[in-house]
């Protein structure tokens, strides 16, 4: 038998992307900008693919930021015929922003599992 000697609390930065991940895997839509082509921009470490939870915080960035760019649905066809393909082929980074102004990195087979995997159905 095991025995806890010491609890620790979760790191705040931790318990924020599981909470993000669960929204993503539950939500059922993803939002990019998009302008004769899917917007895509990089920092300092990588080429990066910005997407947003919500429409409203994805327009709310293309003003500010990429005002030709409007917000635009990822429907999972898009992410696997033309997306997952393209940023595997150019090591984009798909990058979740959010309202906060943080950005959480995933590489295209984790947007890949965490989003557009379809949940196993339970048999009766």
């Amino acid at each position: 038998m095991y025995q806890v000697n010491q609890l620790h609390p979760l790191p705040k930065d931790f318990f924020l992307k599981i909470t993000i991940l669960k929204s993503m895997m539950y939500c059922g839509v993803l939002w990019g900008l998009y302008h004769e082509g899917w917007a895509m921009t990089s920092d300092q470490e990588h080429h990066i693919f910005p997407f947003w939870l919500s429409c409203s915080q994805a327009q709310k960035y293309a003003q500010k930021k990429w005002p030709n760019y409007t917000a635009r649905k990822i429907t999972p066809e898009d992410f696997q015929k033309s997306l997952l393909p393209t940023l595997t082929r150019l090591n984009v980074k798909p990058t979740l922003y959010n309202s906060n102004h943080q950005k959480f990195k995933f590489s295209p087979q984790l947007m890949k599992y965490f989003f557009f995997n379809k949940p196993n159905k339970l048999l009766a």
